[in-house]
């Protein structure tokens, strides 16, 4: 019996928001089931089970009377047994359990605009799934093509982490490594969708349920492995797995001299390429078998220092990383893919406090140092592009990021964020979303990509998304503290003090770069006069004299009303101090900021008006007055 396109499953509070859904796939082509006379409690009538049944996909209406709705739960259970379910969230809401982990559209800012970019993204996924091809969708950024979700006709893998069979759990970071190249190597094959390494990562240590896996991260097949290393002898052991049946598809094991280590790689990759009937073009096989270097023992620096960065939560962390990138280099100054880790982590260290000036000495130091056949890489594009941003350099500064972010390199996920970040330092904080939301559909259960868009999505306005990406990974690794901090700053602009100061408790226990004074701003976050004299002693503290720190401070500032202090205080964050990710000056608790002449000067001096002049392109929030003037709009 054939079935209608799509079965849409909703709470019948909710029929005002389901029939923007009805008839947004409706004009999309797309024949949609709904139950307009919204059952209550009476039996599953034959026509609504038949509909369900043998719909290709099933639209789910997350929000708070859905996940409460015995109706809607058992639809979104058959339509996941069945692999059609497509989740789309209403408004934020704790979905069910088990399914927290399926890839759901945010779509609660959504009212019907068939315009707007993230129901066309979803729109098109939904058209791709059940065959009708996508929608027509506005081009992307240079170089950059969104990847759709992969569907259950495209091959797609999700490699989890390998375990270490060796005794010594210091050879942890050994097998962490041999699966971080295979994602890498099945990232360079073009008819394949590999899911990320966070995402991965996330299922490290764990006894799973393949099956389950694979529904969760909707991928066709499951790469499991083994590396027992000891002495100069390493032993691999891989198992592809169908994601549907759970059976074994291919299964092999290597005993090598870790001398061959690099040989054992490629024939790894390539065996699983071909265990899954994909035919490799000439230029994915060089690719795959690049390694970067000849050297063992760069190879192990390498891998250590990739370890310690993935796990890095100090300053004193990202300093050991850095150390053990610098070392792999100076073995091999041709491995640069350890550019792109000494440049990300001295990036990281300088926010939790590293010296400025010492860190940017050692990468000018690195740049000089790269010889002209190596400047074209990757590693060597990641440390030009991001010491072009600390020169304000922004034109060249994408250039080379730019470049950078290809699919298939070591940090490819770092170098894209880094990428959608400096966008957003020059008012393209839309552009910003756009390439972060691309990375999450590859990596969706990357806690510091997350943490990233929801300061994106509250930097532009949209309330409701930022807070339902909060509620979606906030029990995830990564940048918890920023996560914290800018559900604190939402709650806070919308006036719920009672839900302001729970937060604000919740944020000072997740400080990772405390201000001394934020403890006492607490007990007064509702006395503006009391608060802002704890924080004018706060601007004076020499222990705040510090990006991260005073970005703090001055955030606090303006929202309790002293705009030409918290300008100071902006100005000393962004410019004196040279915090990184300067897309933050653009979030709302600034917008008066923004309109002081102190920060226009910070604009100009920080070459974001030259950027603006010599694109043309003035992002979300300027807009040029006469030959030589701009105005600040939002």
């Amino acid at each position: 019996m054939s079935g209608p396109d799509i079965f849409l499953s909703y709470n019948r509070e909710d029929a005002a928001r389901a029939k923007h859904f009805a008839d947004g796939f409706a004009a999309q082509g797309l024949d949609v089931w709904w139950d307009v006379a919204l059952r209550s409690g009476e039996a599953y009538d034959k026509v609504t089970e038949d509909a369900l049944k043998n719909a290709k996909a099933v639209v789910v209406l997350w929000s708070p009377r859905s996940v409460d709705s015995r109706w809607v739960r058992a639809e979104a259970t058959l339509a996941d047994r069945k692999k059609t379910l497509m989740p789309a969230m209403i408004e934020p809401c704790e979905r069910p359990i088990m399914f927290e982990l399926v890839q759901t559209a945010e779509l609660s800012h959504w009212q019907g605009d068939s315009s707007d970019a993230a129901w066309r993204d979803f729109a098109g996924h939904v058209r791709e799934f059940v065959g009708k091809g996508p929608v027509p969708a506005p081009a992307p950024l240079p170089g950059k093509a969104k990847a759709p979700l992969p569907s259950l006709d495209q091959l797609s893998v999700a490699v989890l982490p390998f375990s270490n069979m060796g005794k010594d759990d210091e050879q942890e970071y050994f097998a962490d490594g041999i699966t971080e190249d295979v994602i890498t190597d099945l990232g360079k094959v073009s008819a394949l969708s590999v899911i990320g390494r966070s995402t991965a990562f996330t299922f490290k240590d764990q006894l799973v349920d393949v099956q389950k896996v694979a529904r969760q991260l909707n991928v066709t097949h499951v790469l499991e492995g083994s590396v027992r290393k000891a002495g100069n002898r390493v032993r691999v052991n891989v198992q592809l797995i169908d994601g549907t049946s759970g059976s074994q598809v291919w299964s092999e094991r290597w005993d090598r001299d870790l001398d061959d280590i690099f040989a054992l790689q490629d024939e790894l990759s390539q065996a699983i390429v071909a265990a899954l009937k994909v035919k490799l073009r000439p230029q994915e096989k060089q690719a795959i078998s690049e390694r970067g270097t000849d050297s063992f023992e760069a190879y192990d620096l390498f891998m250590r220092g990739r370890a310690m960065a993935s796990t890095a939560l100090t300053y004193e962390d990202h300093i050991a990383a850095q150390s053990l990138f610098e070392q792999a280099v100076a073995i091999d100054p041709h491995f640069t893919a350890s550019l792109a880790g000494i440049a990300q982590n001295a990036t990281l260290a300088i926010t939790f406090g590293a010296d400025r000036a010492e860190r940017l000495k050692g990468l000018e130091r690195h740049f000089h140092d790269i010889s002209p056949e190596d400047m074209g890489t990757p590693g060597a594009q990641t440390l030009r592009g991001i010491l072009m941003c600390y020169r304000y350099e922004w034109s060249a500064a994408f250039d080379a990021l730019e470049k950078a972010a290809t699919v298939g390199v070591e940090f490819e996920a770092e170098i894209a964020n880094s990428f959608a970040w400096q966008l957003g330092s020059v008012g393209r904080v839309k552009d910003c979303i756009a390439l972060l939301e691309t990375s999450r559909r590859k990596d969706p259960l990357a806690g510091t990509l997350s943490v990233l868009l929801q300061m994106a999505y509250h930097t532009v306005g949209r309330s409701a998304e930022s807070h339902a990406e909060f509620v979606r990974i906030k029990d995830f690794g990564g940048a918890r503290e920023d996560a914290q901090n800018t559900e604190f700053f939402r709650l806070w602009l919308e006036g719920d003090g009672e839900a302001t100061r729970a937060q604000f408790h919740r944020y000072l226990e997740s400080q990772v770069v405390p201000v001394p004074e934020m403890a006492e701003c607490n007990d007064v976050l509702e006395q503006p006069e009391a608060a802002l004299q704890i924080l004018r002693r706060a601007m004076e503290n020499p222990q705040n004299q510090h990006g991260t720190r005073m970005l703090i401070v001055a955030s606090h500032i303006a929202m309790h009303g002293e705009i030409e202090l918290a300008a100071v205080g902006l100005r000393k964050s962004m410019l004196d101090y040279d915090f990184f990710t300067k897309m933050l000056m653009w979030q709302p608790q600034f917008r008066a900021v923004r309109q002081t002449e102190t920060f226009k000067q910070m604009i100009r001096d920080l070459k974001i008006y030259d950027y603006w002049r010599s694109s043309g392109n003035w992002g979300d929030f300027a807009r040029p007055v006469g030959e030589d003037d701009f105005e600040i709009i939002a």
